[in-house]
């Protein structure tokens, strides 16, 4: 019965394992005044679960004459109305608009802080980003109003709590049929049932 144990809380770790790894997103936001996504009249918001990341797209040109230079703030939900960056670093600036290589600020959402200054995020939370810049390159380092006023850049993102897809009830009725014929096989049959185990995990995962 040891074994049987055993197998079965592997399985349940492989299983979720694989649900938690399959809700795992990755968003793009071109990060300028000009995306459309910031044109509504109303709060833009994103919607992500932990485990996901936000890759922020600086503007970037290969020849243009209208650019845009701007920053990336985290804010509290007040600044982020007040339009207000005054206590805080940028995340990144966006100041390279014709470099070979685009710049790129990869958020992770996670509640541990995978590098150093990065921030850590709690589901069923909020959080505030802005750019105060006014698009020109001497305006980088605005730190008030800007195209969070003038264009509404500004960016919502909502932590959202984590649910199971599956019902725990099915899952264990599953479970205890394949425990009572696993307790009645010899030893001989045993890995065969090991890889039906681990067929039914993916099954409840992705139903």
């Amino acid at each position: 019965m040891l074994y049987l144990k055993f197998t079965f809380l592997l399985l349940n770790l492989i299983s979720f394992s694989l649900c938690q790894n399959r809700r795992r997103q990755n968003y793009q936001i071109e990060w300028n005044s000009s995306n459309s996504f910031f044109q509504s009249n109303k709060s833009s918001a994103l919607n992500v679960r932990l485990g996901d990341t936000i890759d922020f797209l600086c503007p970037h040109y290969n020849q243009s004459l209208s650019v845009e230079y701007n920053t990336l703030y985290l804010v509290s939900k007040i600044d982020y109305h007040l339009c207000l960056t005054e206590n805080y670093q940028p995340l990144i600036q966006c100041d390279q608009p014709y470099s070979s290589k685009r710049l790129i600020y990869t958020l992770s959402i996670s509640k541990y802080l995978p590098y150093p200054n990065m921030p850590e995020f709690l589901d069923d939370h909020s959080y505030y980003f802005i750019s105060t810049s006014n698009g020109q390159k001497t305006g980088i380092n605005q730190k008030f109003d800007g195209l969070c006023r003038t264009k509404k850049f500004r960016l919502i993102i909502d932590v959202q709590k984590y649910y199971r897809r599956y019902s725990i009830n099915h899952n264990n009725q599953y479970r205890m049929k394949i425990q009572k014929q696993l307790s009645n096989e010899t030893h001989e049959q045993y890995r065969q049932w090991i890889s039906s185990i681990y067929c039914i995990c993916i099954h409840l995962c992705y139903e």
